[in-house]
């Protein structure tokens, strides 16, 4: 079976798919040189089947940030033969123009994690490549496409700042943030979508706004009592169900949209320097230590 997209998000996964994401459409954890990927299942009885990559568990099972083996991950789905990826996740609200709820499919980010392993290469020079544009712009183009198509309230473009977690921004730290024209914060998409670049995957991003960050913004205060402050607002808890309620509706839509021919974005072209500077093999697998075993 020809399986080109995948979709990587959070708990989400578990709470939209449920019952699908059991042991019989489980093809994954898989061995690679960086260690064992995380679970993936196969949806494979829809149009265009797809993978589903959870981050990490729900509840307690729920690992930090830093702790996810991003690496493993993204080696894992190429080697399944996936050329497209969706991610999801979710993010504060720095700009005062969306609501909770809104989905943004971000543009740009800012990487401020210290300690993840954000290369493949980290012992070659490899790793020397342009992140521009940091998402696939044909990739974003059918999410925004996607999303209008569903009646689906969401913004086309955005800068998200990417912290280490697992804490939350501090008041300043935002207001640092705002200045250097920051748009959102959040815990996810970092170092995925650079690994992906290595690997010269199409990868695209969808951020949930789950609250407005620490800003003292004209919305109403920022609510204590809950990890992503309370919701006690019953229209926005409505749009945030409401988005992520679509979550399965966007996945096989975009799933169908990758399956077909789409105008070259040059995803498939960030490593063509290396390869000629350095001979590489036309076997991926082979630029890496070890990789032969995988």
């Amino acid at each position: 079976m020809d399986v080109r997209f995948a979709c990587i998000a959070g708990g989400e996964i578990y709470r939209q798919w449920g019952p699908l994401c059991g042991q019989d459409r489980r093809v994954a954890p898989r061995s690679t040189p960086f260690g064992d990927s995380h679970e993936i299942f196969l949806v494979d009885d829809r149009d265009c089947p797809y993978y589903l990559l959870p981050r990490h568990g729900t509840g307690m099972r729920k690992m930090t940030p830093r702790d996810i083996n991003n690496r493993a991950n993204l080696f894992a789905l190429k080697d399944m033969g996936v050329d497209s990826i969706l991610a999801w996740g979710p993010g504060g609200a720095i700009t005062h123009d969306v609501a909770v709820g809104d989905l943004i499919v971000l543009s740009d980010v800012a990487d401020r994690t210290t300690q993840r392993e954000g290369t493949f290469f980290e012992e070659s020079p490899l790793g020397f490549l342009r992140p521009f544009p940091v998402f696939c712009p044909a990739l974003r183009h059918v999410a925004a496409e996607v999303l209008h198509d569903l009646g689906l309230h969401y913004h086309d473009g955005g800068a998200a700042a990417v912290s280490e977690g697992p804490r939350m921004e501090t008041r300043s730290e935002i207001r640092i943030l705002a200045h250097v024209g920051i748009d959102y914060v959040t815990h996810t998409f970092v170092p995925e979508v650079f690994l992906a670049k290595e690997l010269q995957m199409c990868y695209a991003a969808i951020l949930y706004v789950v609250n407005y960050a620490e800003t003292g913004s004209r919305h109403r205060p920022f609510a204590s009592g809950g990890l992503f402050g309370g919701l006690t607002e019953i229209d926005e808890a409505q749009r945030l169900a409401r988005s992520l309620g679509s979550m399965g509706a966007v996945v096989d839509k975009m799933a169908q949209a990758a399956g077909a021919d789409s105008p070259r974005c040059g995803c498939d072209q960030p490593m063509a320097g290396q390869i000629d500077a350095y001979d590489l093999s036309s076997d991926w697998r082979k630029w890496f230590a070890n990789g032969s075993d995988a």
